[in-house]
């Protein structure tokens, strides 16, 4: 399997869990935050979709920048425009690469391979993933099976 291949493969199985977890959320726990300056549960989720148009559309440009967030507020309260919304960026994710396979992204002055930048949603994923671990965890929450590749 190519490195490409492989980002993808791993990314697909990142998100996978990601979307497992939101689905068993129950929806009135999507305002619950743990903390000040956390945001709500569905905020995490919302936001992590709003850092990956940013990694889509870096791939278009073949320049990185966070200033241009979609920031739809009104999907945080809903399980479905959420993954409604995950779902449509990954569907652009796949598109992107497959066009431009041999892209290279500048990250603040560093080139970035396709797979580099990939790997970079990856690990932001997880990042979140994490916190995401915290909410479930306070709110007492049930795992998905697929979360027990993390121990759970």
């Amino acid at each position: 399997m190519d490195i490409l291949k492989s980002k993808i493969s791993e990314w697909q199985s990142m998100r996978k869990l990601t979307i497992d977890l939101l689905e068993a959320i129950p929806e009135e726990k999507l305002v619950f935050a743990v903390g000040k300056n956390m945001g709500s549960l569905g905020k995490q989720f919302r936001h992590i979709g709003d850092v990956q148009l940013c990694y889509n559309e870096a791939i278009k440009t073949g320049k990185i920048s966070f200033s241009n967030y979609k920031r739809d507020y009104s999907i945080e309260t809903s399980k479905e425009k959420l993954k409604d919304f995950l779902e449509e960026a990954d569907k652009e994710l796949l598109k992107l690469i497959g066009e431009n396979p041999k892209a290279e992204i500048d990250w603040f002055g560093d080139k970035l391979s396709l797979e580099s930048h990939i790997n970079a949603l990856i690990q932001h994923e997880i990042l979140h993933q994490g916190e995401l671990l915290v909410y479930a965890r306070t709110l007492e929450l049930t795992f998905p099976k697929s979360w027990n590749m993390w121990g759970l």
